[in-house]
């Protein structure tokens, strides 16, 4: 897992060149421009996810892991708090849509898990790989607030590393 703003400097040297250029497309994407949607960039190898969603308790949001895609969840207006915990393979599942179509497992909350919440505020971002069980959506204040996101989705067998 990967945690940063898109205003510090590491990311042209640290990370693979898609996770880069991932990386600049939200740097690049203004706020006013999110509404909801989801597309490919012409000449990009991931996928875009515009998402505007109201931010709730953590007991009632999903934990999720995806098997072939590192995702990247960037916030672009609002504020969130994203639930993080190493996938260790003993965790009780709630759903399992592991396949060529959906790509993702949601887990059942535990508090076995060891989860930390990281405050997500504009220009911040996560970068989750098959092994990083991530909670988006959680409120990060005292109640609900609106939020935009964008969430890209990089197949794993596109990195170069």
């Amino acid at each position: 897992m990967i945690y940063g703003n898109v205003n510090a400097k590491e990311t042209e040297h640290a990370y693979d060149p898609l996770i880069v250029r991932a990386i600049n497309y939200c740097r690049n994407t203004k706020a006013a421009d999110i509404h909801e949607s989801k597309f490919m960039p012409e000449g990009e190898d991931f996928k875009v996810l515009f998402c505007e969603r109201v931010t709730g308790p953590k007991s009632e949001k999903k934990a999720e892991v995806h098997s072939r895609m590192v995702e990247i969840q960037y916030c672009a207006e609002g504020r969130q708090s994203m639930g993080y915990y190493p996938d260790l393979g003993c965790f009780p599942v709630l759903e399992d849509h592991l396949n060529e179509e959906r790509d993702v497992r949601f887990y059942q909350n535990t508090e076995d898990a060891g989860e930390i919440m990281l405050p997500l505020y504009p220009g911040q971002y996560c970068v989750f790989f098959p092994e990083d069980v991530h909670r988006p959506w959680c409120t990060a204040g005292t109640g609900p607030e609106p939020i935009k996101m964008i969430v890209i989705q990089i197949p794993l067998s596109k990195l170069s590393r």
